[in-house]
């Protein structure tokens, strides 16, 4: 595999697992925060999980980007 491919894959990656998980444990801990009340829908926390993964995959690629630059 190509470095920029292996490189785009892990820090994508990484930030993604680290939003997610972010994001899981905030609804385990006070699910009202999410907008969650009583039960939690299915469909919401995906799509929160996927909107935290996706801004901390972000956030993550551009901060090891930036680390590059010498």
């Amino acid at each position: 595999m190509p470095r920029l491919l292996r490189f785009l894959f892990w820090h994508l990656s990484s930030g993604f697992l680290l939003g997610a998980i972010t994001a899981l444990v905030i609804v385990a801990q006070n699910p009202e925060a999410l907008g969650h009340s009583g039960s939690i829908e299915p469909v919401a926390l995906f799509m929160q999980i996927f909107a935290f993964g996706a801004s901390f995959a972000m956030g993550s690629l551009g901060t090891a980007l930036m680390g590059k630059i010498d």
